[in-house]
């Protein structure tokens, strides 16, 4: 099974994608519009979507925590796909520091997969 990993922000999507096999994620792209997302899935043989949640450190719902899941509802309506969330704490930071800058936004993208993928494969 083909998963996809996202990592939304208001001015970039980051995209991911996994092995046929579901064991690892890898970066895909960076991209500007959810049609653009929805292009990417289309064409990817995809069977399951995982977003990355942003939350507060405390786990609270912020303002970009409602934009995401109001980005995922869309999705689901224009993919027909299964969707889950993956928590994206810190995502961002570990990609900024091991990714040169214009692949930090897809190579968080593939660390919330790759978590998503390690939690289902040790089921």
């Amino acid at each position: 099974m083909r998963y996809f990993g996202i990592d939304y922000g208001s001015k970039r999507i980051g995209l991911a994608v996994s092995d046929e096999d579901g064991i690892i994620a890898f970066p895909r792209a960076t991209v500007k519009t959810a049609d653009d997302v929805v292009k990417m899935i289309r064409r990817g043989k995809i069977r399951k979507v995982i977003i990355g949640l942003p939350t507060g450190l405390a786990g609270q719902e912020t303002a970009q925590t409602k934009a995401v899941r109001a980005f995922a509802a869309a999705l689901e309506k224009a993919v027909s796909l299964p969707i889950e969330f993956e928590n994206e704490v810190f995502t961002t930071k570990i990609a900024e520091r091991h990714s040169p800058g214009h692949t930090v936004d897809a190579s968080a993208a593939a660390l919330i997969l790759q978590s998503h993928l390690d939690k289902e494969n040790r089921k």
